[in-house]
């Protein structure tokens, strides 16, 4: 004996637009000539307003763009994405010439992962189903995977021998991801910043609702985007125009790119090791026809912070710098582990740990590059009254140190911070950059850091 009960399933999705290709034209306009519309013969536009003329003429500007007043039903079962509601109109009929009685109906979701339980009536199951009678009913379930999912329709009924009787039937379908995501983190001192590039990979546009970074703590997220400050309270009467123009409308393989900051509550960096997490982002939009979809991603790992354990920054510096004028710049020195560090030297010699020679306490060569050395005359130049006398190497460099140019500190608290003021004298005008100070070890001649450059202005 055959399966009495027999399963159908369909797909509820919100139609679409019915477009068609605009065969409609103005009469007036495009089948009269330009000579007879000059000679004042009017009465020629008359002649086409006959019965059944309005299949072909324009009413409207908006007939030409071939979109009616029809919506059109999907034929098929259509794209299913992740972060979308899958909705399915599951029909269960009796396709026999008896009534099946003690009707039970159960209907799973199985992915790769898990099996979810979308209808089931064991507790009350239906008394009888009749011939050519059906039992309708809706199931949902949100896509949180990819993939394949098998939905298993099952019946357990008793037939017309009294048999109890087992039908099961799977139905497939794939979800696909709607949006590609592409992240990239920088460390900028103390903050981090993230960019996020999202792409439409689906096959109809989209509206973003939001896109927001949810932060893990203790970091905070601030949303750097242009498209926030342009944005208009619309609660009050605007134009319709200037909202649709502000509608973050993604098309169909276009993307759309958001920067965030983020900082630690409480200061220092953001991702202070690595594989720090930052955070995850979340994506909402909606479809054509107001279709809600929902999106978040994983966590979002930042790149490791360069960690030091003494960092060089310049806190302060002379606000007018005047050439062959020396000025004063305030070093700080900030420690960033739990130990006592020292003794250190901060020096500015261009080979560092080298002893420093009267005249190099005069002005001396500054690391790396600062002041490239060069074979030159000698160059007198006068500083505050009184002349100093530069040695050929560094007479060509745009800066160099003045007066003692090697610091001792003997020692730096855990955690701690050393203030120090060098003098500078400028050979140069325009902008130039200011670096080479270097901080090592006076024991082992360990490199803890280098100052990174900086940009002066030297005026006349």
């Amino acid at each position: 004996m055959d399966d009495a009960l027999a399963f159908r399933v369909l797909r509820l999705a919100k139609p679409a637009f019915g477009v068609q290709k605009p065969l409609k034209f103005q009469l007036d306009e495009d089948m009269i000539s330009d000579l007879i519309r000059r000679s004042g013969h009017n009465t020629a536009a008359s002649e086409f307003h006959e019965p059944f003329a309005d299949r072909t003429e324009l009413q409207s500007a908006l007939d030409a763009c071939g979109v009616g007043g029809l919506m059109v039903l999907t034929k098929n079962f259509g794209e299913a994405y992740l972060g979308e509601s899958f909705v399915g109109y599951i029909s269960l009929g009796n396709k026999a010439s008896y009534r099946a009685t003690e009707v039970i109906v159960k209907v799973e979701l199985q992915t790769s992962r898990q099996k979810v339980v979308l209808y089931d009536n064991t507790t009350s199951p239906l008394p009888f189903l009749g011939p050519g009678s059906r039992h309708d009913f809706i199931v949902q379930h949100d896509i949180k995977e990819l993939g394949i999912h098998n939905l298993i329709c099952s019946t357990v009924y008793t037939a017309a021998d009294g048999e109890r009787r087992y039908t099961p039937e799977t139905f497939k379908f794939t979800s696909a991801n709607p949006l590609y995501v592409k992240t990239k983190t920088r460390q900028v001192g103390g903050d981090t910043f993230m960019e996020a590039c999202i792409e439409n990979f689906s096959k109809n546009p989209m509206v973003l609702e939001y896109v927001r970074f949810d932060a893990a703590p203790p970091l905070s997220a601030v949303s750097i985007d242009i498209r926030d400050v342009l944005m208009t309270d619309f609660t009050s009467d605007v134009p319709l125009g200037s909202y649709i123009d502000q509608l973050q409308v993604l098309d169909v393989g276009c993307g759309s790119n958001y920067l965030f900051r983020l900082t630690r509550r409480g200061g220092g960096a953001a991702a202070d090791s690595a594989g720090t997490a930052l955070g995850k982002l979340e994506i909402k939009w909606r479809g054509s026809l107001g279709e809600v979809g929902r999106l978040q991603t994983q966590q979002i790992l930042g790149p490791p912070a360069l960690t030091k354990e003494v960092e060089i920054k310049i806190t302060s510096i002379s606000e007018q710098i005047h050439l062959e004028r020396p000025f004063q710049t305030v070093v700080k020195l900030q420690s960033h582990v739990d130990r006592q560090l020292g003794p250190l030297t901060l020096t500015t010699a261009s080979v560092a740990g080298a002893e420093s020679t009267p005249t190099q306490q005069a002005a001396a060569l500054p690391d790396r590059g600062m002041l490239q050395p060069s074979a030159s005359p000698s160059l007198r130049v006068t500083a505050d009254g009184g002349d100093v006398q530069l040695p050929g190497d560094v007479a060509s460099s745009s800066i160099v140190a003045c007066g003692v140019t090697a610091h001792t500190i003997e020692t730096l608290p855990p955690r701690g911070v050393t203030h120090l003021t060098l003098s500078f004298l400028p050979l140069a005008l325009g902008v130039q950059q200011l670096r080479g100070l270097l901080l090592q070890g006076v024991d082992d001649s360990r490199v803890y850091d280098r100052l990174q450059p900086v940009d002066i202005l030297v005026a006349a």
